[in-house]
C-alpha cells in the first residue's frame, strides 16, 4: 500500500468517526469550531423540530337562501398507488398544498402581515383555487369558504382552527 493510499484511508476513517460523533447533540459544540468548511454532515432526518401536527383543509358553502352547509373535508392527500415507492408524481401536488397550508399559518403569525393582505398571497390563492376546483358545488351554492384545521396528539386529540377565509363566489 502506498503512502498516499494510507493517508487517504486514514483521512476517510477520521472523517467517518467525526461524522458519527457529530450526530450526538451534546458533542456538536465541541466539533463545530474545527468544522469551518462544514465538511462534517449532521443528519437530522426529522429536522430539529419534527412535525407534531396534522393539517386539514375544509370548506363550506353559502346557499342562495343564506344557509350554510356543514364543513366538508377537502382531500389533500390521495391514496398511494402500489408502485409509489418507485414512481409517485402526484406526491408533488400534495406537497405544494401542504406547504401552502403551513406557509399561510406562518404568514398569519408574522409581524407586518395583516389579515386583509392574506388573500393576495400565493399560499392563499393556491388553496382557494384548489378548493374551488376539487370540490363540486352543492345545488344552490353561491359562495364558498375554506379553513385550515390542525390537530395534535394521539390519545388526547386537540383541534384548532387557526384560519378561516372570507366567502368567495362560486
Amino acid at each position: 500500500m502506498s503512502l498516499a493510499a494510507a493517508l487517504a484511508g486514514a483521512l476517510v476513517a477520521v472523517w467517518l468517526a467525526l461524522t458519527v460523533l457529530a450526530q450526538f447533540r451534546f458533542l456538536q459544540p465541541l466539533l463545530s469550531p474545527f468544522d469551518g468548511f462544514h465538511l462534517i454532515p449532521r443528519w437530522t432526518f426529522f429536522a430539529p423540530n419534527p412535525g407534531v401536527r396534522d393539517y386539514h383543509l375544509v370548506m363550506r358553502e353559502r346557499l342562495a337562501d343564506g344557509r350554510l352547509s356543514p364543513w366538508r373535508n377537502v382531500p389533500v392527500y390521495q391514496g398511494r398507488p402500489p408502485l409509489a415507492c418507485l414512481w409517485h408524481p402526484q406526491k408533488r401536488a400534495a406537497k405544494v398544498l401542504n406547504d401552502a397550508i403551513q406557509t399561510l399559518g406562518f404568514l398569519m403569525r408574522r409581524e407586518g402581515v395583516s389579515a386583509s393582505g392574506l388573500p393576495f398571497t400565493l399560499p392563499y390563492l393556491i388553496l382557494l383555487r384548489y378548493t374551488a376546483r376539487s370540490m363540486p358545488a352543492a345545488p344552490g351554492a353561491t359562495e364558498f369558504q375554506f379553513a385550515i384545521v390542525d390537530s395534535a396528539g394521539h390519545a388526547q386529540r386537540t383541534l384548532e382552527c387557526p384560519f378561516v377565509s372570507s366567502f368567495h363566489r362560486r
